[in-house]
């Protein structure tokens, strides 16, 4: 195997240590990465992440794999944290990880693997790349494991850092990596698997926004549907498309977030029905089954990680894409990533910018 030297991006977990042992059983002459990103701004968190970092030198010192730390704090606070901020300021609810993949864990990362003598990178990540020989390109297919796919957040990636990619979990289910990993006698502790945003303490938005931009944050009007003033709002930030909880305000009926106008500093809310939307809009889209989209395609769209893909025509537009959907869409909202699929394979994605 010629220029076999790939960097698995380890974070002392399950998954990314199996990818590590499975491609060393594969030829591969393996080494691992780990970011130094400081993620939770908060004492404790870095205490928790240090011992992170010492879990694993203690696996690589195992398998007998060479460790490198890199420190990219600078980087994920300007790209990531400060991108995060910025959106809910504005009203959007952002996807940070899919930026932290692209810009990250893939941008960024490729080019300092080149350091080391790596050519390729692979990360724990329940998604497979294949290349394909018809389309003379390389795409991304989702996990085996259904509960585990993470193909969603891979959108981003373009045909230059896929075709330097190993995603070796793929065919795998959890069940299967832990039982394999078991039979290495691998001493790895099954750590709790959360899906909080990984800078955010305990999953306290409010707080950490409260800390960061007290400036950006102003009260304002709830109103319904039809202008009628209904409370006072704590700040933009904190709202966002589909929300019940917390609203402070009382009606005959369950009100819902339906729209965050940040002009006029309002949050408009109205029945579960308004809701429901038969079309979304798109921006800053990447194609992974082709360059650009020329022409109408059908297919399913996923509109956040954990919803059911639904049947959709996707338009192109001069800016964007326009998405009709076979059945209306419940709580479509502006930030998060449509992510469209051809079967188990990603056709590409874009940034949704408003429904109707």
């Amino acid at each position: 195997m010629k220029n076999n030297k790939i960097a698995v991006a380890m974070s002392g977990g399950i998954d990314s240590t199996f990818a590590a042992v499975i491609l060393q059983e594969m030829g591969y002459d393996v080494i691992g990465i780990t970011l130094k990103m400081y993620c939770h701004q908060h004492p404790a968190h870095k205490k928790i992440q240090n011992q992170n970092f010492d879990d694993v030198k203690k696996i690589c010192k195992q398998l007998s794999v060479p460790h490198y730390l890199i420190d990219v704090k600078e980087v994920f606070e300007n790209v990531i944290i400060n991108d995060f901020i910025q959106n809910y300021i504005d009203g959007i609810t952002p996807n940070p990880c899919v930026i932290c993949n692209k810009k990250i864990k893939w941008e960024f990362l490729l080019d300092k693997i080149k350091d080391f003598g790596a050519t390729k990178i692979a990360t724990g990540h329940y998604a497979e790349v294949e290349f394909n020989k018809e389309f003379q390109r390389y795409l991304i297919k989702r996990g085996e494991d259904t509960k585990k796919d993470q193909s969603y957040f891979l959108w981003r990636l373009n045909q230059n850092e896929l075709s330097k990619t190993v995603l070796p979990l793929g065919n795998y289910t959890k069940s299967e990596i832990v039982q394999k990993l078991n039979e290495h006698h691998l001493n790895i502790e099954q750590k709790e698997e959360s899906q909080d945003i990984c800078f955010i303490p305990d999953n306290d938005y409010n707080y950490f926004l409260k800390e960061r931009v007290p400036e950006a944050i102003h009260t304002g009007n709830i109103i319904d549907e039809d202008g009628n003033i209904l409370g006072e709002h704590k700040g933009i930030p904190f709202y966002t498309i589909g929300q019940r909880r917390g609203l402070g305000i009382s009606a005959p009926h369950p009100l819902y977030v339906n729209e965050i106008k940040k002009s006029s500093n309002e949050i408009v809310v109205g029945p579960e029905s308004s809701l429901y939307k038969k079309f979304l809009y798109a921006e800053n889209c990447n194609w992974i089954k082709f360059d650009k989209l020329a022409k109408p395609i059908k297919a399913k769209v996923q509109i956040r990680y954990n919803s059911k893909a639904c049947d959709c025509t996707v338009f192109p537009k001069a800016e964007g894409i326009k998405v009709e959907f076979s059945q209306p869409q419940k709580g479509i909202t502006p930030g998060q990533s449509a992510v469209f699929y051809d079967n188990d394979y990603v056709i590409g994605g874009g940034i949704i910018q408003k429904s109707s």
